[in-house]
């Protein structure tokens, strides 16, 4: 019996529905090639275990899920509102730069269902995009029986690790915003030809209000691996000149 929920499918996705083992038997992935489901989003959520290798590649800021909503770590994509600068026309990722764990675990997402009482935990409940698979696959995600297939295992696992890692990120976030660290900037940029683009709605840590913080939080931040998460995330702002520079490359051609 399908599970009847209402939804919210993640920025990006199409209509989403549980993960039934049993429902979706003998069923995997269509072969995916591109990732031009994504190709309109200028911004994409990642967790704090990822901040080192997204800075590499992108900027790194803050920017809250609703008006006064908690805050969440993105990486920005693309100058202004539907433009991602790392999708190729053929839907292909740039090369060599790093494809966060939001693309890679698409089909899939985790749905967060209250709990049977009042108070309770709520429990992670894996979603799919229906439409990304198949019947009768070689590489089903279940068996007949609805028993995991051995295609399903690495697929847990990434599921896993991002549901822990947003916990992870969540505590981080939540640190930063009661020590008032966060605060609200704008990026600006400037190319030689044509109208500057603004993206706002975007926080960064202050650098001088974290050096002020009292010395206890300060070696809390150092021993979770949170102040390392920050000062990736401060030396990725430069990376905003890099987007700066696939527009106007792209212009060009």
């Amino acid at each position: 019996m399908a599970l009847s929920l209402k939804l919210h499918s993640p920025r990006g996705y199409g209509p989403v529905v549980p993960l039934e083992p049993r429902r979706h038997a003998g069923m995997g992935l269509k072969p995916r090639s591109d990732h031009r489901w994504a190709a309109g989003l200028n911004a994409l959520p990642i967790s704090a275990s990822e901040f080192f290798k997204a800075g590499l590649d992108y900027p790194i800021a803050f920017a809250r899920k609703e008006r006064e909503g908690e805050f969440i770590p993105v990486i920005a994509t693309g100058l202004r509102e539907h433009q991602n600068l790392y999708i190729a026309a053929d839907g292909s990722w740039r090369p060599q730069t790093y494809v966060p764990a939001y693309v890679r675990r698409f089909p899939f997402c985790i749905a967060p269902v209250p709990g049977q009482e009042k108070g309770s935990r709520a429990r992670p409940l894996v979603c799919v995009q229906e439409d990304q698979l198949e019947a009768n696959s070689p590489r089903p995600l279940f068996d007949p029986s609805g028993a995991p297939a051995a295609a399903w295992k690495p697929l847990q696992e990434l599921l896993d690790a991002v549901e822990a890692a947003h916990q992870q990120t969540r505590v981080l976030c939540r640190r930063l915003e009661a020590l008032g660290l966060l605060v609200p900037f704008e990026a600006l940029a400037t190319p030689r030809q044509g109208a500057p683009s603004r993206l706002q709605g975007l926080f960064r840590v202050d650098e001088q209000k974290l050096a002020k913080i009292p010395g206890r939080d300060l070696r809390t931040m150092m021993n979770k691996g949170e102040l390392r998460a920050v000062y990736a995330h401060l030396n990725s702002l430069e990376n905003f000149g890099r987007l700066l520079d696939l527009d106007q490359a792209g212009a060009s051609r």
